[in-house]
Parts: C-alpha cells; sequence; structure tokens
C-alpha cells in the first residue's frame, strides 16, 4: 500500500468526524459530501478481495450514519451503494461502481432540489407571507425559484436556536432581494398566525413523522390550529427506508444553550424534534404536491439492503 494511499484513508476518517460535528449545513448539503466521501473511501481501499471490499464498504457506510444519526439520505446513499455492489465484480469493477452510484446519487439529490422548487411554487401566491425556520438549501432554492418566477412575497425566519443558523438564511434571502424578516424562535407562532403559508425542510420522514430542526412540531402546532398551511420541502432521498430503525439523535454540548450553567441544572440541547404527519398539509417531493397517504405507499415500494436491516451496532453517547 503506498503511502498516498494510507494518508487519504486517514483524510476520509477524518471527514466523517467533521460530517460529525457539522451543526450548520443542511442534509442535502452533508449528503453530497458523504457522497464524496464514499468515492475517497473505495478509491483508497486496502482490501484484497472483493469480499473484504464489500465488507470495508459496509462498517463505512455505517460510521457515515452514526456521523449523523437523523439524517435520511445518508441512509439512502449507503442502501445504493450496498445494493450496486451485490453483483460479483472484481475489485477494479467494485470501485467504479462505487463512483458510479455515488456520483449518480449527486447528481439526483441536484434535480430533486429543482423539482421540489417547482412544486412548491404552486403553493406560493403573490402577497403572502411565508414562515420557516433553519437552513435548508431546498427552502432556498424553493423561494427564490418563486422570485424568479414573478412571485412577490416575505418571508419570516426564525433564528433557530441554538446555532441560530436562521441568521444565514435570512441573509442569503435577503441577498436575492426577497423581503425577509428574521424573528426569535419564540416569537414564530404570532408571526404563523397572521401568515398564509408556512414550510420548512426535513432531515428524515418516515411513518412515524418528519424530522426537522426542532422547533418544527411547535410550529406545525400552531399552524394546524390557526388554518395556516404546512409544507415540507422533502425529496425522496428524505424518505426513511421500511425496515430501518433510525438512530437515536446525539444530546448536543450544553455549553451551546449556557455555557456558565451551574452544575446541577441539567441541560437538554438537541437539534431535531419529530411532527406528526397528521399535522402536514402536504410533502412536495421530485413527483410534486403528495398527501401524506401518497408517501406512505411510495415507502412501501423501497426496499432497504439486509445489511442496514440488522440491530445497529454502538450506542449513542451524551456529550457535554
Amino acid at each position: 500500500m503506498s503511502g498516498r494511499t494510507m494518508t487519504r484513508g486517514v483524510e476520509v476518517v477524518e471527514s466523517v468526524a467533521a460530517i460529525a460535528v457539522d451543526n450548520r449545513q443542511g442534509a442535502a448539503q452533508i449528503a453530497e459530501q458523504a457522497a464524496d466521501l464514499m468515492i475517497r473511501r473505495a478509491e483508497a481501499s486496502r482490501s484484497s478481495s472483493p469480499q473484504e471490499f464489500r465488507r470495508d464498504l459496509r462498517n463505512f457506510g455505517w460510521s457515515l450514519i452514526h456521523a449523523q444519526p437523523v439524517m435520511a439520505p445518508l441512509v439512502n446513499l449507503v442502501n445504493r451503494v450496498l445494493w450496486a455492489i451485490e453483483e460479483p465484480q472484481s475489485l477494479n469493477d467494485l470501485i467504479r461502481t462505487v463512483v458510479e452510484v455515488a456520483e449518480g446519487f449527486k447528481h439526483q439529490l441536484r434535480q430533486h432540489a429543482l423539482h421540489v422548487a417547482e412544486g412548491a411554487l404552486a403553493l406560493i401566491s403573490d402577497g403572502i407571507t411565508i414562515v420557516t425556520l433553519s437552513y435548508s438549501t431546498t427552502v432556498q432554492h424553493a423561494l427564490r425559484h418563486a422570485q424568479r418566477a414573478g412571485r412577490r412575497f416575505r418571508v419570516v425566519c426564525g433564528e433557530s436556536r441554538p446555532i441560530l443558523e436562521g441568521r444565514q438564511t435570512a441573509a442569503i434571502l435577503a441577498e436575492y432581494g426577497i423581503p425577509t424578516q428574521l424573528v426569535i424562535d419564540a416569537e414564530l407562532p404570532a408571526h404563523i398566525a397572521q401568515a398564509q403559508l408556512v414550510i420548512v425542510g426535513a432531515d428524515m420522514l418516515s411513518t412515524q413523522g418528519l424530522v426537522n430542526k426542532v422547533g418544527t412540531y411547535g410550529m406545525a402546532l400552531t399552524a394546524h390550529a390557526k388554518g395556516v398551511g404546512f409544507y415540507a420541502l422533502c425529496g425522496s432521498e428524505k424518505f426513511v427506508l421500511p425496515g430501518f430503525r433510525p438512530l437515536e439523535q446525539l444530546d448536543r454540548p450544553r455549553s451551546e444553550i449556557w455555557a456558565e450553567a451551574p452544575p446541577n441544572v441539567h441541560i437538554r440541547n438537541r437539534y431535531f424534534d419529530l411532527t406528526p404527519l397528521e399535522l402536514l398539509s402536504g410533502i412536495v417531493t421530485e413527483r410534486g404536491v403528495l398527501p401524506v397517504a401518497a408517501i406512505e405507499a411510495w415507502l412501501a415500494s423501497t426496499h432497504l439492503h439486509p445489511a442496514l436491516a440488522h440491530e445497529q451496532q454502538g450506542q449513542m453517547v451524551e456529550t457535554s
């Protein structure tokens, strides 16, 4: 094995660690990075046989999933790679297969974002107020697309504690020329009551509900009570495959909430919450705006690789 190959292998491991602590980028961006890492892992493989290569890619895939346990695109990426390398192939052919699948996954992510933006256009009319939160490139693309299509609207964005990535969203939308107001998260219900539409991104969607930035559940409850449309912008790469048991999300550093907190004050810092599907007005996918029932039927048609259906290895640990 060359020194260059060993160096690349170390860099890949370090990059997975960087994904694990990434608390600003959305699921689509992180999924693209994961696809690149899958390619680099395959090309830097030290495996001496196809069987060993498959085992290494399976273990590496699990490390990606554990890095961001509530981001479904990572599960779908790994699932596609594992199915693709099932067929008998030489080592070189297996590497090429991984590259093709991972590159195809990245291309599909971008295409889905375009189709979702087109689907969301039907929800956005002139003169409305739209409420959102957190940082979602899918949401940003949809709003930008609507603006370019001639729609005129304003956006209210929650700051998205504790990382405050909502500020970045507000800055991007303002740069586009979209009238944007940034508010504290606790004020979002009052704005939803006066708005005509709520749109959010998604990290994971299953029959159990929508996983997205914490605060989404409260927004959905308010929208439901006030009769305001609440939609998740969610390509199928965000769907959880039936049979996969999502990992428990990590507790994040308490210092992000209160660095000088007394030791006897317990601080819970989690980035994501779960919104029941019955609170959603619909889900905007690459196939258009669909009701929840259609998503459940779609999920039933997908297939999970056996290696991902097995009991997950390792335990999630609380960070301090």
